[in-house]
């Protein structure tokens, strides 16, 4: 959204009367380079037309990492207080990671773990590095004899990495499922939800729906007492979940609306997780007995070559 920021700035605004004369319509998720906290008017002036997301691929927080993968806007200031700044602007950030670089050390997968941690990014889109097809790395891989199969784009986040990495694939598929685990565990996840919602504050802009007519949704009602049902009377983490809601309705009433739609998100998570670990689980075991199986009959040519030198 920010690639040309000159031009954004006139985008917005010319928004920001059009969405006041129309009171405010239309909410807005965007996604950033993570300079976008270097440039406070920027953020000031998306908050002002209602811009409540914005999705930063922050990849890893390993710097040799980025450096190779040329994301060097990435490494420029601190990842860490980028996310603040933009979360203390008004805008709920989201984050993909990766793991599965070349010449990533071990522990990435809790690395990020930890990132995600001591940053409060709620919702943290994890995946292993995958060659999609007709790029540059897929390019590159494939004349390097590293592609397993071919790059055809069929690759999601229950996928094995399709190409072989530079540490064991079994290694980071571990860490992988792992840290993935970790991520949406319900009570961690709840925690930096409530964390980030409280440096997250509520949006600024200045119509705050006066004069919109009122619409009584069966949905919406049936979608609360769904996540107060689950989260507050069902799982274990039901004391976590009200007191942080009572919590976040002191301090932060006008986020509250918001803060319960990003708590329903451990519902797809927590079922998802499961998928995570059988699929890459079950890719897993099959790698590994096709290595075995490829290595026992190296074995058994390296025998018959032997015997037959031994006859010659």
């Amino acid at each position: 959204f920010i690639g040309n920021k000159r031009n954004v700035k006139l985008l917005l605004k010319e928004l920001l009367p059009w969405m006041v004369e129309h009171k405010y319509p239309f909410s807005f998720a965007t996604e950033a380079s993570v300079d976008l906290a270097n440039d406070q008017e920027l953020m000031d002036m998306m908050v002002q037309c209602n811009f409540g997301s914005v999705f930063l691929g922050i990849e890893t927080p390993d710097e040799e990492s980025l450096a190779l993968t040329q994301k060097h806007q990435n490494t420029r200031s601190s990842l860490s207080e980028a996310v603040e700044r933009i979360a203390k602007s008004g805008m709920r950030v989201m984050a993909g990671f990766i793991i599965g670089f070349d010449g990533e050390k071990t522990g990435a997968g809790q690395r990020i773990v930890k990132f995600v941690e001591q940053t409060n990014i709620p919702t943290a889109v994890f995946s292993m590095l995958q060659a999609l097809p007709d790029t540059a790395l897929s390019h590159r891989l494939a004349k390097e004899g590293r592609l397993r199969g071919t790059a055809d784009g069929n690759i999601n986040q229950t996928t094995l990495m399709n190409f072989v990495p530079t540490r064991p694939l079994e290694e980071i598929a571990i860490e992988y499922m792992d840290a993935f685990d970790e991520l949406y565990e319900p009570s961690k996840f709840l925690d930096r939800t409530y964390r980030h919602y409280l440096t997250l504050g509520e949006a600024t802009y200045p119509y705050k729906g006066e004069g919109r007519k009122k619409e009584f949704s069966w949905m919406v009602i049936r979608a609360l007492l769904i996540i107060c049902w689950r989260q507050g009377v069902v799982r274990s983490t039901r004391w976590q979940f009200w007191s942080n809601l009572w919590s976040m309705y002191k301090l932060n009433p006008g986020g509250v609306s918001s803060y319960l739609v990003t708590c329903a998100q451990i519902e797809h998570f927590l079922e998802y997780r499961g998928i995570v670990r059988r699929e890459i689980g079950s890719q897993l075991a099959d790698f590994l007995a096709e290595e075995a199986r490829i290595k026992a009959a190296a074995i058994e040519v390296e025998k018959v070559e032997a015997v037959a030198e031994t006859v010659a």
